[in-house]
């Protein structure tokens, strides 16, 4: 197949963000991103390993770091949005629901 890898580097990336969204609601973002970055300057200086035996990130490879500055610029942007999403989320299942209450006033 001949998009498959980057169909695969896609999908890892979209877990990745997934999994820092999930990780903001608990910890602070700053915080995240702080630990993010020193991880992944841990992880540079160790030896390059074989991937097939390895069973950590490949946070050490240069194709990567596109993806992490994605993540970092990702969780430093999301301070206040998830606050805001929330409101959202409650006016759309009121509206969702207002046929269903206006049909007792039919009768």
């Amino acid at each position: 197949m001949p998009k498959t890898e980057s169909l695969w580097q896609e999908l890892l990336l979209l877990r990745e963000l997934r999994a820092d969204r999930q990780a903001i609601q608990q910890v602070d973002s700053l915080l995240l991103a702080e630990s993010l970055l020193l991880v992944t300057q841990q992880v540079s200086q160790i030896p390059f390993v074989n991937s097939s035996q390895s069973f950590c990130a490949a946070l050490h490879e240069t194709i990567h770091h596109n993806r992490l500055e994605e993540r970092i610029e990702l969780i430093l942007s999301e301070d206040n949005s998830s606050v805001e999403c929330i409101g959202w989320s409650w006016s759309w299942i009121i509206l969702l629901f207002l046929p269903l209450i206006t049909v007792p006033l039919h009768y």
